[in-house]
């Protein structure tokens, strides 16, 4: 399962407000030159121990383009407008985001809110222009490989659904 992370800072003098941000950009925002530390943690609430699935499942991006392929395996990681159900995926899971042409096969390394700063290597706003990218998923270990190989290996057409985000049994 991945963990939602929040944000707190340690100021220039010492003091660590109350205050919680959902982003890094949000956190520097609001004190500008007078961070000393910025602090990442996991709250209470979220904080679950993992379950192993009897089923072992592949997370499936589909509807991408070959130029975004290249975009998120040299940069590891991909931007896109839907969630991935945070009860569904974990670190380790299985990770497919499929062109045309070819299938990007790593393994998720994390989940993330979508920030401008942080994320620079996709230049938005995308397919949608009146709509901002808002999750970022991690990976590692990427490979290209071709889709008429990865659907054997798969024994699945690796079609996706509507929204770009769905599971496939392996």
């Amino acid at each position: 399962m991945i963990s939602n992370k929040q944000y707190k800072v340690e100021l220039l003098d010492g003091r660590i407000p109350d205050k919680i941000f959902e982003t890094r950009q949000e956190a520097v925002r609001a004190y500008r030159g007078n961070i000393s530390i910025l602090i990442e943690f996991v709250p209470r609430e979220t904080k679950k121990n993992s379950e192993s699935t009897p089923d072992q499942l592949a997370i499936l991006i589909s509807a991408r383009s070959n130029q975004d392929l290249d975009i998120s395996l040299d940069c590891s990681y991909a931007v896109m407008y839907n969630c991935p159900k945070r009860d569904k995926i974990y670190p380790g899971m299985r990770y497919l985001e499929v062109s045309d042409d070819y299938v990007l096969e790593a393994v998720i390394d994390k989940l993330e809110k979508y920030e401008k700063g942080a994320h620079p290597h996709w230049k938005g706003p995308g397919y949608k222009p009146n709509k901002e990218w808002k999750w970022a998923i991690y990976h590692k270990n990427g490979k290209l490989i071709k889709r008429d190989n990865a659907e054997q290996r798969y024994s699945n057409s690796l079609k996706g659904t509507q929204g770009g985000i769905s599971y496939i049994k392996i």
